[in-house]
């Protein structure tokens, strides 16, 4: 069984992550780094550095694809009869890491490992995302994935049989960040095919400051208001914002976030951010970000 582990990245270093790949995988194997036209010299020199290292290579477009194409052309690119698909903020945390996707693998096309977080927050700033993730850890649990296999789909961490994953592809219309992996598993799951979770977690290190993580929620958020009804379905902000609707409560819920948005930003964007806010904050915004509460 041969496997091509894919790492897309871009302006990160993830030699670390690369090291301790090369440590377990196959002889047959082969790690591509996906470089989507990093700009930071630092990550540069450290691609050129990887670029030496026997059984990886580094995969480099003409142009900045985005977070989907880049893994569709990672795909293409890769040699495996399956592929292992690793956000480059990931750090592995056991020594049978690929073996355990390898046996996992002789009971379904599609292999979920699931995201761990480290013990404490790395620096103030980043409170709100390691907050949140923290939080998002305790409740995924590998019970509660595997009875929602299809919703608890994620990028970060997957194993997938490559002419499945081709058979598929993620939309590439998801040029920014959120729910490329929504829409990939409303994918897998009308096509009835079988996605097996099990507890083989990376740690994700890649947490960005409050700003930021902010920033990239309300694009997140945005983008899902453009989906289909369907895919909305599948998604815990939109199934709340739907019930709002239905209880014509919708409305209610718009005006006092937009009365309230800058106590609530003042304090996810402070020392000690609040969860319960953050929830709030996000369904108001994505309440704005539809045009029957718009105006």
């Amino acid at each position: 069984m041969s496997i091509s582990v894919l790492i897309p990245t871009f302006n990160y270093d993830c030699r670390r992550l690369v090291e301790q790949l090369l440590k377990q995988i196959p002889a047959d194997g082969e790690i591509i780094v996906g470089d989507d036209c990093t700009t930071n010299p630092n990550v540069r020199e450290a691609l050129e550095v990887m670029k030496g290292w026997p059984g990886c290579r580094i995969f480099r477009p003409t142009h900045n694809l985005g977070r989907a194409a880049i893994r569709n052309a990672l795909a293409r690119e890769a040699e495996g009869e399956w592929l292992l698909f690793i956000d480059a903020d990931a750090e592995v945390r056991s020594s049978s890491f690929i073996s355990d996707y390898l046996a996992a693998a002789r009971e379904a096309d599609v292999v979920c490992g699931g995201t761990g977080n480290m013990r404490r927050c790395p620096r103030p700033a980043a409170r709100l995302r390691y907050d949140y993730e923290v939080a998002a850890e305790k409740r995924l649990t590998l019970e509660h994935r595997r009875r929602h296999p299809y919703v608890g789909f994620t990028t970060f961490n997957f194993f997938i049989r490559r002419t499945t994953f081709l058979n598929i592809l993620f939309d590439e219309h998801c040029h920014e960040y959120g729910h490329e992996d929504t829409l990939f598993g409303l994918e897998l799951k009308m096509r009835g095919i079988k996605v097996l979770h099990i507890d083989n977690k990376l740690t994700h290190l890649g947490l960005e400051d409050a700003d930021i993580y902010l920033s990239k929620t309300e694009t997140a958020l945005r983008s899902l208001a453009g989906m289909s009804m369907e895919q909305k379905q599948n998604v815990r902000i939109s199934q709340m914002y739907l019930r709002l609707r239905e209880w014509h409560l919708g409305g209610l819920v718009l005006g006092v976030f937009r009365l309230t948005r800058r106590l609530l930003r003042k304090n996810l964007l402070g020392k000690h951010p609040n969860q319960l806010l953050f929830s709030f904050y996000k369904l108001g915004f994505y309440a704005t970000s539809h045009k029957d509460f718009s105006s």
